[in-house]
């Protein structure tokens, strides 16, 4: 007999065994209002079999997939949970847009024209906005009050008998240097990576207290959800919108809620430098914080200093600081710093609790070593597995690395099986270059952004970091390419920076071109301006730098108010 996922005996574990979680484990919601809902995981999980008994009721079935479309709710929580336990494959997606009806590649419709699920499950204030996309694409476009009448039509829940090798969920992936890819992640997948989270992070379910503020189709945000809540710890979810409107606020969230865990990528930490506001923090204590994951782009050091020298005073440790490695691909984490196993650092600017290493006169933050289960390793274009501090491409290999992605479905509502991504040895390549030193793993970019000027490397987080901090940079508004020139037979650099127009001066733009001589060593070619908002970016906020240079090429990025100071000279 196939054995059967434990993750679906975890869903139902708060109906069945009640006695074995506190009183303090619950699921917090807070609107974009600031208006809290509570629900305690015993009510979450009779809410979720609900949720499966209306499935089956609209004559979903076993393999099904849907797309969720939802705010960071406890209707999302239940929703995912429910589509869980009927063996629908969910896959969440951002919310429609106040422009949706008129944006033709969106990454709904992009989605529903490639994977053709059999339904859309929103809110009913977005059906209106997503009823042109649905109807196009032929697919069901199903409202919370259509999901609510189906719920209480009397259907019995049926509960699925899926296997720990059977697909979960569908992930899509951030399509930083691509179209984004439909990761199928398995029950086994999310069982073994919310372990070795866990492990990592020497975590208790009963002490363990998570707050995210992460978009909840996106992997971290959606894996450190169902970390919370497979273990039932306490978790708070906040709008990634209020984030962006006040980031301090999720501060004060963490220490009313008395958190010890939040995850966040390192833009977040510099735009809380950057509204640092002493008077708003009057309060604040942030004690309790004991994991703080950074990972979903490059990890500086001067940033995670700041922080540390600023939030020290409400309390906050630097030995919280938890810098992390993954992708889509291996469901979240492949590598991260280990809380017992934290030493002091190599170099002598490093964070006294963060590992790192100084290669090429830069210090480089460790991303530690693989979770339980996973193996990573460096390798050269030829295979072979490289030593120490050789750079090479970061290979994969484990229980938390997903089945595949999934094919363009032939009809509708039939999810097409996954499409191998991994080699016969079970091996995944990640597309991105790093090295090991001292058993630790360090990242240092994707392979297709690095720029090759006069037959050195160079990485665009590093170039885009030197000039970061200049007050005419919108928050984190740059973008390093490399364009070809065919008469130095060489990459040159092209600096694309967003900004209002009346930061577009001469002074400026001599600033900019001195900070790259200084950290850089040359000046860009060409020190673009452009509008805020202009450079594309993935759904979870990532550059993509590939079709930034492709705009560019194509003539797209006019300037935002060209001025009449000639170019720094180029290298």
């Amino acid at each position: 007999m196939t054995e059967r996922s434990p993750i679906i005996a975890s869903l139902l574990e708060p109906i069945e065994a009640p006695a074995s979680i506190g009183a303090r484990r619950e699921v917090v919601a807070v609107s974009d209002a600031a208006v809290e809902s509570r629900i305690a995981y015993g009510d979450l999980a009779q809410r979720a079999l609900e949720r499966c008994a209306a499935l089956r009721a609209l004559d979903l079935r076993e393999g099904d997939l849907v797309m969720l479309a939802y705010p960071a709710s406890i209707d999302f929580v239940a929703m995912f949970m429910g589509c869980v336990l009927a063996g629908v494959l969910p896959c969440a997606m951002p919310m429609p847009g106040k422009r949706m009806v008129d944006t033709t590649n969106s990454v709904i419709d992009v989605a529903c024209a490639l994977y053709r699920p059999r339904a859309i499950f929103t809110t009913d204030d977005c059906v209106p906005p997503l009823e042109a996309i649905a109807a196009a694409r032929g697919v069901r476009l199903i409202g919370h009050s259509q999901l609510a009448a189906a719920a209480a039509s009397g259907a019995r829940p049926v509960v699925s008998q899926r296997a720990p090798g059977d697909p979960h969920h569908v992930q899509l992936t951030s399509g930083s240097v691509s179209n984004p890819k439909a990761a199928v992640i398995s029950h086994h997948n999310v069982w073994s990576n919310v372990d070795g989270i866990v492990t990592a992070m020497n975590a208790h379910a009963d002490t363990a207290r998570t707050v995210l503020w992460l978009p909840l189709y996106h992997d971290m945000g959606l894996i450190t959800l169902l970390t919370a809540t497979h273990h039932k710890s306490a978790l708070m979810l906040m709008q990634p919108t209020s984030f962006i409107r006040n980031p301090l606020g999720w501060l004060k969230r963490m220490a009313a809620f008395e958190a010890t865990i939040t995850v966040a990528p390192t833009f977040a930490l510099r735009y809380c430098l950057r509204r640092f506001n002493e008077a708003r923090m009057r309060g604040v204590d942030l004690r309790s914080l004991r994991n703080f994951l950074i990972g979903a782009e490059h990890v500086d050091e001067d940033t995670l200093h700041e922080f540390v020298r600023t939030f020290a005073p409400y309390g906050f440790s630097g030995r919280a600081l938890q810098p992390c490695y993954g992708m889509a691909e291996s469901t979240l984490a492949v590598t991260m710093q280990q809380v017992t196993a934290l030493a002091p650092a190599d170099a002598e600017r490093a964070l006294p609790f963060v590992r790192a290493d100084q290669r090429d006169g830069t210090i480089r933050l460790s991303m530690g070593t693989p979770i339980t289960g996973m193996q990573a390793e460096v390798r050269d274009a030829t295979g072979r597995t490289l030593g120490e501090r050789e750079v090479g491409e970061i290979m994969i290999r484990g229980s938390s690395v997903m089945l595949g992605y999934l094919a363009p479905a032939r009809e509708a509502g039939v999810a097409a099986p996954a499409v191998a991504a991994v080699r016969d040895d079970g091996w995944l390549a990640t597309g991105d270059l790093g090295y090991v030193a001292d058993g630790q793993f360090f990242i240092l970019g994707r392979m297709k952004e690095i720029l090759i000027i006069r037959g050195v490397n160079h990485f665009p987080e590093e170039i885009e970091a030197a000039v970061a901090d200049h007050a005419a940079i919108s928050k984190d508004g740059c973008a390093a390419i490399g364009v070809r020139d065919e008469a130095q037979g060489t990459e040159q650099l092209v600096l694309l920076i967003e900004t209002a127009p009346e930061n577009v001066t001469a002074t400026a733009r001599a600033e900019l071109q001195a900070l790259l001589q200084q950290h850089v060593g040359f000046a860009a070619a060409d020190l673009r301006f452009v509008a805020p908002g202009a450079l594309p970016r993935t759904t979870s906020g990532k550059l993509q730098r590939l079709k930034c240079r492709q705009l560019f090429l194509d003539g797209a990025f006019a300037e935002a108010l060209p001025d009449s100071a000639s170019e720094a000279p180029a290298a």
